[in-house]
């Protein structure tokens, strides 16, 4: 099940189940299967069905045996066989096999607590109606999302934002806090979503409500799986990489269960290449695998692609992409985006999944792998600026600008160029800001001067001062590589890539599941020592060390690339121009969001390739595209208050916090 909306509170009525139709009428793109409402008073609650397990099955909300308990999920358990068994042994009768059934029985045995058993991607609401309570929840790396809105006598709850726009309760306003923290990350970090009183769910949450109060629960932490500072480690690297093979063996099998087609994305890399080498053990050869390959060569990655399939004996599709692909990408993906989002592999994800449903309903991929095991060129820059950091200030300024010298603006795939000119600009931050700056968007120093006048007004002076947002977790926070790790999970990871994936796949009813943010293999990657993440210059060693015996050679050597495209040379023939009058001074204006000089120096700078700016410019755009969806084709944006009903206190475990709207 795959789209699920709902309305609970004392206002709630039979007269809402037009609102309720309508909600989850603007989901079919992700269950096209089949539809399900059950409508109360004090609950209506709505899914769209993407069939995966027992295909058969009903597609309404599942009840327990009275009918008194009723839920939806968005996601799979897959741990749900294993859970059936014990609730079965336990008295409990169960209808089908669909992996949701198993939530209203665990209810009944473990109340709110039950999410401490699932092992999943989930996203689920669960009404009692005895006890007149609400339970949301979900998942712990936040796979898939859940948006809501609470007024004081109802929360209205969906998948995505543009179904909680349909409920006239709702009105749509931006809020200048989101938009700031959008520009600076190139993502909306939860709680916080683009709309002023609409909050995401964080990942690893609950929220109760009852009686017209609600309470945010955390119930998992990355953070706590990290050792301690200075803790020694008394297992051996060999012991480590076998564990890790073993855990990273059933990973795969978990999510390897379907009912219809499983496919795999495939890209160059170690860690698409992992998840094949123990699919392969499970499933033998011609695995469909799928991956995107570029006609510009720098981009281009599908011939990496090509190898490990060969080595594995999958059956691969490829889908080149030129320019009219990534033109037609864009118009959809503008189009249907149901947030902004500034990160343009997007695109090629779309295309990618629209590639893989032709054949396969549901797909693995490799996200979490980078985040777990250290596999991003940044940490390994965090060691190179420390150590330029220790020179004197008048040494290091010439090494800086010698360095600049040697590496001419290019366009090119993450250049020498690219990277340096990041690297530098943020050398002399903090670690956390700096890090933050090197996978983030828009500059601090220049943000003050993008945004308009009317929105600056609306925010602190802390707000500008310190734009990104910051991991936080609920007992001590890591130190050293963990800080960077948990940071780059619970925002970049969370709120960027997955949230890319799931809105791509989505659109096509595509089922995208992560093997490596298996929540115990996640758990156990977290303590890993530092020390056999990265080794000298080799990222993820623990990894490569863990499946050497199982993936070709030349896959263990590769350095990262990363998901790109050719953006910034797109923007310089034929992209620009589109630029140019969608960002004229009458629709900048019109818009009331930004000082529309400030664009256009963005836009000249890159044109004229004195710079590449292709994370700004592509972010502006995919907002602008967002912006023409949600209010009006070159309308002017209401805007909210910043941060309004957004941004809850941290949460104990132990002390859940009431939350008012």
């Amino acid at each position: 099940m795959c789209g699920i909306i709902g309305l609970a509170g004392a206002t709630v009525s039979a007269r809402d189940d037009g609102v309720a139709a309508a909600m989850l009428a603007t989901l079919a793109h992700r269950g096209p299967d089949g539809a399900g409402l059950v409508c109360r008073d004090g609950c209506h609650l709505g899914v769209r069905r993407l069939a995966i397990i027992d295909p058969s099955a009903s597609s309404e909300p599942f009840a327990n045996e009275t009918g008194g308990v009723t839920a939806v999920c968005n996601g799979q358990i897959y741990n749900s066989v294993e859970l059936r068994r014990e609730l079965e042994a336990s008295g409990h009768v169960f209808r089908t096999e669909v992996d949701t059934e198993v939530i209203v029985h665990l209810w009944e045995e473990h109340g709110p607590d039950l999410v401490q058993r699932l092992n999943g991607m989930f996203a689920f609401a669960l009404w009692d109606d005895r006890k007149r309570t609400l339970l949301l929840g979900r998942d712990r790396a936040g796979q898939k999302p859940l948006f809501y809105w609470h007024d004081g006598q109802q929360v209205v709850f969906a998948s995505e934002l543009r179904a909680l726009l349909t409920h006239p309760g709702v009105r749509p306003e931006l809020d200048p806090l989101a938009l700031v923290r959008y520009l600076a990350h190139g993502f909306v970090p939860a709680p916080l979503s683009p709309l002023s009183g609409i909050r995401k769910l964080p990942a690893a949450h609950t929220l109760t409500f009852r009686e017209g109060r609600s309470e945010l629960h955390r119930y998992w932490d990355l953070a706590e799986w990290f050792p301690e500072p200075g803790a020694r480690d008394a297992r051996s690297a060999a012991a480590i990489a076998s564990e890790l093979d073993e855990r990273m063996a059933l990973a795969v099998r978990r999510r390897a269960r379907s009912h219809v087609p499983l496919g795999v994305f495939l890209s160059g890399g170690i860690d698409s290449a992992s998840v094949l080498s123990y699919l392969a053990d499970e499933s033998g050869v011609g695995i469909p695998a799928f991956s995107i390959g570029h006609a510009d060569r720098s981009f281009d990655e599908s011939r990496f692609a090509a190898e490990t399939a060969r080595y594995f004996g999958a059956d691969l599709k490829t889908l080149i992409l030129d320019r009219s692909d990534l033109e037609e990408g864009l118009e959809r993906v503008g189009a249907e985006m149901d947030e902004p989002l500034a990160d343009a592999s997007t695109i090629p994800t779309y295309l990618l999944s629209r590639l893989a449903r032709a054949s396969v309903t549901v797909v693995l991929s490799g996200e979490g792998g980078d985040e777990l095991f250290g596999g991003y060129p940044t940490y390994l820059g965090h060691r190179l600026a420390d150590r330029l950091l220790r020179l004197p200030a008048p040494l290091r300024r010439g090494v800086v600008a010698g360095a600049r010298k040697l590496a001419p603006v290019t366009m090119g795939n993450v250049g020498l160029d690219y990277l340096l000119e990041r690297f530098v600009s943020s050398l002399e931050s903090d670690r956390l800001a700096r890090h933050h700056s090197w996978f983030g968007c828009v500059a601090p120093d220049r943000l003050r001067g993008l945004l308009a006048p009317a929105v600056v007004a609306g925010l602190e002076e802390g707000d500008l001062a310190g734009p990104f947002a910051r991991a936080t977790a609920r007992g001590n926070p890591p130190e050293g590589l963990a800080e960077l790790l948990y940071t780059d999970f619970v925002l970049y990871l969370q709120d960027d890539l997955l949230t890319k994936v799931d809105r791509a796949s989505m659109l096509v009813s595509l089922e995208a599941r992560a093997p490596f943010l298996d929540h115990e293999l996640a758990q156990f990657a977290a303590g890993i020592p530092e020390g056999l993440k990265i080794r000298g210059l080799t990222t993820k060693a623990i990894l490569r060390r863990a499946v050497r015996s199982r993936v070709p050679a030349s896959v263990l050597r590769r350095r990262k690339r990363g998901f790109n495209i050719p953006f910034s040379r797109w923007v310089l023939h034929g992209l620009g121009e589109q630029l140019r009058e969608r960002f004229s001074r009458e629709r900048v204006e019109a818009r009331g969001l930004f000082s529309h000089s400030a664009v256009r120096d963005l836009l000249d700078e890159h044109m004229s390739q004195k710079a590449d700016h292709r994370k700004p410019l592509f972010a502006l755009l995919a907002l602008d595209l967002w912006c023409d969806r949600t209010f009006g084709d070159g309308g002017h944006v209401p805007v909210g208050p910043a941060g309004a009903s957004a941004s809850p206190p941290a949460v104990r475990p132990d002390q859940p916090v009431e939350v008012t709207p």
